[in-house]
């Protein structure tokens, strides 16, 4: 409770979220490309409103779908296994006295159809006298740009691989007879054109 007093002292806004601008909220979020919900603070985090977006990233066609999917609430929403990590790091930005009213995590979800994607979300907390300590949310999915950072750090790591196998390669040579220092040569360049044509240079992907 006391945290709660603290966050609304340092937080207090000029938009507060009442029944008269939920009809603004509302016709504002159907129009952003993105999804956007808006959950109470407390044990529950139970949802108070989220756009159809967020009902197409979590692959559901109907506000129904969506609801019995999640619970209609943010603990719902993130998946299991990711859940604590993120919540303690969402309060953990919110009252770093450093911080700000905002938080940004990024974590998993799974869809209606089974399906695991992540998500990036950005968060800004606030105070409403009428709703009580909220969350407003801003998801996007990000399943394919995780992906593609996989893949480029996995292109690095084999690129540097090879190199430091190219070097210990030099120092055998360096150590071995004529014969081994062909077979050696032969193996060498081979890993070098290995390398060309399948671009493992560092930032770069197939």
């Amino acid at each position: 409770m006391a945290k709660m007093e603290s966050r609304r002292e340092r937080y207090s806004d000029g938009f507060a979220l009442t029944k008269f601008t939920m009809p603004v909220i509302w016709q504002m979020s159907s129009v952003i490309p993105g999804g956007f919900f808006i959950y109470h603070e407390d044990e529950k985090r139970e949802l108070i409103y989220a756009n159809n977006k967020v009902l197409d990233i979590y692959g559901c066609k109907t506000l129904d779908e969506f609801k019995e999917l999640t619970g209609y609430t943010f603990q719902g929403m993130v998946h299991p296994d990711d859940f604590e990590s993120i919540q303690a790091t969402i309060d953990s930005q919110i009252d770093d006295e450093k911080g700000d009213s905002t938080d940004h995590v990024e974590y998993r979800i799974i869809r209606k159809d089974g399906e695991v994607r992540w998500v990036d979300d950005y968060g800004h907390y606030s105070y409403s006298p009428e709703f009580g300590d909220v969350y407003y949310v801003f998801i996007s999915d990000i399943t394919e740009k995780k992906a593609l950072i996989r893949s480029e750090k996995h292109y690095d790591r084999l690129y540097s691989d090879i190199q430091n196998l190219l070097a210990d390669l030099d120092r055998i040579q360096m150590s071995s007879d004529e014969k081994t220092k062909a077979d050696l040569e032969i193996i060498k360049k081979e890993m070098e054109r290995i390398t060309e044509v399948h671009g493992l240079a560092p930032g770069t992907t197939k």
